[in-house]
Order: structure tokens, then C-alpha cells, then sequence
């Protein structure tokens, strides 16, 4: 073997083992696991092992310097174990003669000095240190010899200037991923306290509505107190959505689609009355199940009635409630008469944050958009400004069970 391929070959064997540990901070970070240090011990070990292996197989101790890189490494890590097991392999090299004295003199040296100093300076130390003693143990003065001393130890310099750029090169950027990933967290959270509040205001306004209209000396709205403790139950389910501060789960059962809009239209009732709206209500009376999470198809569904008549700006106002049973799903359709959404809002309303209303958030779609696809189902908008809204909701129904 030449030269140049033991040196290719004590590079790659130096650089394999913590490139290997690099992807594995970079796969542990990603998934914010915490870092086991066992596995840079190991890196460090197995790139001494290997350098170590290199030299006695091929018997050319010329680039025995390169142990040298993993000990530096070693005392920038502070991993003082791998410290004192790569020492005594450097130590067996020389064997137990009078240069063994000089070797062990050399690094008690770097041991005592190596807290003194910043990385950058300690491995320039380390490097002139290496150069001296190095020089002092050559057996056969001569040019040739002493050149490539210089260069063995210069190429330790810069292999171990390489190897620390490279680690704080990763870090900078691991630390760069765990901050956008905080940065994604605290996102999630403001989503989450946006879309809390924005639900919130639904119910809040069902209860409001009724307390309105309340009179307790009428024994007719005392109906309406079993209404305001449903919604108050309504606002209690979606807080504990914002304690969780995670993205919308459903909890999936067996329900009758029928009743849940049966149920809604109910609690409107009133409330289209009082704004003197016509509403047209076409479902059919029979069961209809689906595998659906009750509460959040409620929010959904009252959200989109809220919104028919929010949107109502004319005298004869008009809103519309039916369904329609295709092969093995439900459609169910929410149309008004109202001011109509513009064609380039209608391609927006999905997205979070968007909004023409005064004091709205632009969640309240977004949000049923997300309910409605983790029941495997679709919502579609179609609207025109002056003439009116109709939203498209379909549903997977339960064949076996209608």
C-alpha cells in the first residue's frame, strides 16, 4: 500500500464513524428525542479502533497522528472516558520504552492546558504541542522526516478543524430545525386558541339569543333552559379541545344523522322567528346512521345555519335545509338567500385566517372543513354575490345499518 492510499484510507476510516453519528443526532433531533451521548463515545471509539486497526495491519505508523483527531474531539465533548481509553491505545503504540516517557509527558501537558483555552485555541496548541514532541522523538533526522512530520501533523490540524466545523455545523442547524419546530408549536397553539375562541362565540351566541328572548314569568320558555345547558356543555367540550392544544380528533360512533340535524334545526327555531326568516326544513323522518362524532358534526352544522343567517340582508329571507341519499353516502344541503360570497373570497374561504366579516377570525370554515374530511367527507361552497350561499356537505353513511 502507498502512501497516499493509507492516507485515503486513515481518512475515511477517521471520518466514517462520525458522519455516521452526525445523521443520527440529525434523525434523533428531528424527531425531538433526546440525545444519548453513548452514541458519540462509540463514534469516537470506533474511529480510534479503526485508525488503530489501520496502522497495525498495514504496519505504517506514519499518520499515527490522526488518533490524535477523536481525542480532540474527546476533550471538547468532555467525554473525559474516551479521553483516558484513546491515550492508552496511543501509548501501546509507542510501547514501554524512554520515547514512551516523552509521549506521556506530551499529553499530561495537553491534559493540564486544555481548560485554559477556547476549542479554536486549544487544538492550535494541541497541533504545536504535537509538532514539538514530535520533532523531539524522531529517530532519523533528515529532511524527508522531518517534512513529513509537519505535514502528518498539519493534516491532524486541519482533519480536526474539518471534524469540528462539521459538529457545529450540524448543531447550528439542528438548533435551527428545533427552533422553527418551537416556532411550528407555538403556531399550533395560536391556531388552537383562535379556533377555540371562534367556536366558542357560536354557542355564546345560541345562548344569548334565548336568554333574549327569556322570560321567566312565561312557563312556554322554560323549554329554552335545557337548550342553554346543551350549549354551556357545547363550551365546555371545546375547551378541552384548547387544554390539549392539538390538531382536531374525532371520536367516532354510531349516530343518526337525522336527529343530530333534527336536533339543530330545533334549537334555531327561535332564533329564525325572532329574525323573521322563512326556512324550509326537508329531511327524512326515518334513522339514518353513520360513523360520525357527534359533538363536532353539531359544530359544524351550527356553524353553518349561523352563518345562512349572518349572511341574511334582504326582506324575504329565505333559508334552506335538505337532504338527498346517493349509493352509500348523505348529502345535506345548507342554502340562503343571503348577500352571497365573491368569487375570489369563495376561493379563500378555506383557508385559516381568511375573513370578510368585521370581527371575525377566519376559522369558523377551516375548521369544519377539518371535521368534515376526518369523517371521510367533503365540503364544497357555492355562492354568488345578490343571489345566495349553498354549501355541500356528503357523508359516508353505515350500509349494514340502513
Amino acid at each position: 500500500m502507498t502512501l497516499f492510499e493509507n492516507l485515503v484510507l486513515n481518512f475515511i476510516v477517521l471520518l466514517f464513524p462520525i458522519l455516521v453519528y452526525l445523521l443520527y443526532l440529525t434523525f434523533n433531533n428531528k424527531f425531538m428525542q433526546k440525545e444519548n451521548k453513548l452514541y458519540l463515545d462509540l463514534a469516537l471509539l470506533s474511529s480510534t479502533f479503526l485508525i488503530f486497526k489501520v496502522l497495525i495491519t498495514t504496519n505504517i505508523y506514519t499518520f499515527a497522528v490522526f488518533l490524535n483527531v477523536p481525542l480532540i474531539l474527546a476533550y471538547l465533548s468532555k467525554r473525559y472516558k474516551i479521553v483516558l481509553v484513546i491515550n492508552f491505545l496511543i501509548f501501546l503504540i509507542y510501547g514501554f520504552n524512554n520515547t514512551l516517557i516523552i509521549v506521556i509527558i506530551e499529553y499530561l501537558l495537553i491534559f493540564l492546558t486544555y481548560k485554559k483555552f477556547n476549542s479554536d485555541t486549544f487544538i492550535k496548541l494541541f497541533a504545536i504541542i504535537k509538532l514539538v514532541f514530535n520533532l523531539i522523538i524522531i529517530k532519523d533526522y533528515n529532511l524527508y522526516n522531518i517534512i513529513l512530520t509537519v505535514i502528518s501533523v498539519f493534516m491532524m490540524f486541519v482533519l480536526s478543524y474539518f471534524t469540528m466545523y462539521l459538529f457545529n455545523k450540524s448543531n447550528k442547524v439542528l438548533n435551527m430545525y428545533i427552533s422553527l419546530k418551537e416556532f411550528e408549536k407555538e403556531k399550533k397553539i395560536r391556531d388552537s386558541l383562535f379556533k377555540i375562541t371562534h367556536e366558542i362565540k357560536n354557542p355564546i351566541a345560541v345562548c344569548k339569543s334565548y336568554l333574549d328572548m327569556y322570560d321567566y314569568k312565561n312557563k312556554e320558555h322554560q323549554k329554552y333552559i335545557p337548550i342553554i345547558k346543551e350549549e354551556i356543555d357545547k363550551i365546555l367540550y371545546l375547551l378541552q379541545d384548547f387544554s390539549s392544544m392539538s390538531k382536531i380528533k374525532i371520536e367516532p360512533d354510531i349516530m343518526d344523522i337525522n336527529m343530530l340535524l333534527e336536533t339543530i334545526v330545533d334549537h334555531f327555531e327561535p332564533i329564525l322567528k325572532v329574525n323573521y326568516i322563512k326556512f324550509n326544513y326537508e329531511v327524512r323522518q326515518d334513522e339514518l346512521y353513520i360513523n360520525g362524532d357527534y359533538n363536532r358534526l353539531n359544530q359544524v352544522f351550527t356553524n353553518l345555519l349561523k352563518n345562512s343567517i349572518e349572511a341574511m340582508d334582504k326582506q324575504d329571507k329565505l333559508i334552506k335545509l335538505y337532504t338527498k341519499l346517493d349509493n352509500n353516502q348523505i348529502t345535506i344541503y345548507f342554502e340562503d338567500n343571503g348577500m352571497g360570497i365573491d368569487k375570489d373570497d369563495i376561493n379563500k374561504i378555506k383557508e385559516p385566517f381568511y375573513t370578510t366579516k368585521k370581527n371575525g377570525t377566519g376559522l369558523g370554515v377551516s375548521l369544519s372543513c377539518e371535521i368534515i374530511e376526518a369523517h371521510k367527507g367533503t365540503i364544497l361552497y357555492r355562492s354568488k354575490v345578490g343571489v345566495g350561499t349553498k354549501v355541500i356537505v356528503t357523508l359516508p353513511i353505515l350500509k349494514e345499518f340502513n
